[in-house]
């Protein structure tokens, strides 16, 4: 089958084109090519091997991506909403900027993510994988404003001062540090 993956931003331009037996194929040979600003919607890529592929601005919006390989990939501003990353491997991809409102985290591994200090959608996966006792009543009451009401650094730290950063440090303790590095900042 003849595949041409089209940039986002420019139409006319083609990051990548040849004969593959599907998308996934044509992604996973061509991981170290820049797939920056791909347009990639809906893609079923499910199971591919894109370890350490650029993904900068791409567009998975809808795309399956349940088990895929995305360690060490960037995704940096890639729009991931919607997207299906069941049980995906997250381990040092950088998602600084990227959209994953929607999408289904469920069972992600993401331990050793970079760059989702801003992301509403990956902390509240982050919790929900936790124990239900890691975290007080007024800690679950805590998280549930801030995922609820998807509320910025400024209006945390308005609304529970230092009472948040028991949460930060409790998932510092599993390997997610960003927010408890910028909390620590924030507050002091």
């Amino acid at each position: 089958m003849k595949i041409k993956i089209k940039s986002r931003f420019d139409n006319n331009k083609v990051l990548v084109s040849g004969k593959y037996e599907n998308i996934k194929e044509c992604l996973e040979k061509n991981k170290g090519t820049n797939l920056q600003g791909a347009n990639l919607r809906g893609a079923d890529l499910w199971g591919a091997d894109l370890w350490g592929a650029d993904l900068q601005d791409a567009y998975l919006r809808d795309a399956n991506l349940r088990g895929t390989n995305l360690q060490g990939a960037n995704l940096r501003d890639a729009n991931l909403r919607g997207a299906n990353l069941r049980g995906a491997y997250l381990w040092g991809a950088y998602l600084r900027g990227a959209d994953l409102q929607g999408a289904y985290l469920q069972g992600a591994y993401l331990q050793g993510a970079k760059g989702y200090l801003d992301s509403h959608d990956f902390f509240q996966e982050v919790v929900r994988q936790q124990k239900i006792d890691t975290f007080t009543q007024k800690e679950w009451s805590i998280i549930g404003q801030i995922i609820v009401h998807r509320l910025c650094w400024d209006s945390i730290k308005k609304r529970f001062n230092k009472s948040a950063m028991g949460i930060f440090k409790k998932l510092k303790k599993v390997g997610f540090n960003e927010w408890e590095k910028k909390y620590d900042t924030e507050i002091t």
